[in-house]
């Protein structure tokens, strides 16, 4: 056996394979940045955002669209909640552009859209 495999057996093969599993899972990226603090309402309502928009397309989608004005965010959101598929209810909307516009109001290196 191995020297790097010694003391596996100690462990559960299980653990053993969720560990592996864990380390190859990618992590959605956040909505938020990290140099910007958000209060905890936002942070949920981003993490809701992060979970609804990613249901039909990568959330890097949504990352790489800030700056197009907030304006614009709630004609978009509405849009995608109008899609059966989307799952997003009319509070769910409230909720992401609630994400959306902070992340657009935060967002200093962003090109700034027409709201």
């Amino acid at each position: 056996m191995p020297q790097a495999l010694r003391g596996v057996g100690r462990i559960p093969r299980s653990l053993v394979c969720l560990l592996v599993v864990a380390a190859c899972v990618d992590t959605p990226r956040s909505l938020l940045s990290s140099s910007t603090p958000a209060p905890p309402d936002i942070q949920q309502a981003c993490s809701v955002a992060t979970t609804r928009c990613a249901h039909c397309h990568p959330i890097e989608r949504v990352i790489v669209s800030r700056g197009m004005g907030v304006r614009k965010w709630q004609l978009y959101i509405e849009q995608m909640r109008l899609k059966p598929s989307s799952g997003i209810s009319l509070n769910d909307a409230d909720i992401i552009f609630r994400c959306l516009r902070f992340v657009e109001e935060s967002c200093t290196d962003c090109k700034r859209g027409r709201s």
